[in-house]
């Protein structure tokens, strides 16, 4: 692929992003900021479920992170956060989650370092994606969504099946 392609490429991807979409993915043409990530979460775990069958277990890995940040995402916005007003960095979303009650100073500390020890080292560096490390962050994820969730009056949301 030459470099020209590359920028032509880069150029039709801008511009799918600048306009409003036709087809929105099922279950996230939402208005509502906390309720998009919320579904947001919902579809990334219904997706790590299917890759973890198909042994993609950096993919599962990955999509497990972000499906607990976006619930907990979920839950800050519910409870008055204003989207621009989230916490900047995956570390402060879980220090904010455990400031204001959603989860425990515990496991907010634990996500943390399972954060920056495994999710970065099995990303960038030298950690390997394996069965059983992707089948317990996935039940962590899964555990996780279901947990926040039914902290929330807006648990009939969740488009999880």
């Amino acid at each position: 692929m030459s470099g020209n392609r590359i920028e032509e490429l880069v150029d039709e991807v801008q511009a799918a992003f600048d306009y409003r979409p036709d087809e929105i993915e099922v279950g996230l043409d939402t208005n509502e900021a906390d309720v998009l990530q919320l579904r947001k979460s919902c579809r990334l775990l219904a997706g790590a479920e299917t890759l973890l069958e198909q042994g993609f277990y950096t993919i599962v890995i990955e999509t497990s992170f972000v499906a607990i940040e976006r619930v907990v995402e979920f839950k800050l916005l519910e409870g008055g956060v204003e989207p621009r007003d989230l916490p900047g960095t995956h570390p402060a979303v879980y220090t904010e989650a455990a400031r204001r009650g959603i989860l425990s100073e515990r496991v907010a500390s634990n996500l943390q370092d399972l954060w920056r020890n495994h999710r970065a080292k099995t990303y960038y560096q030298d950690g390997l994606a394996a069965k059983g490390r992707a089948e317990k962050l996935f039940a962590l994820a899964a555990e996780t969504h279901t947990f926040v969730v039914n902290q929330s009056t807006k648990r009939h949301e969740c488009i999880c099946e």
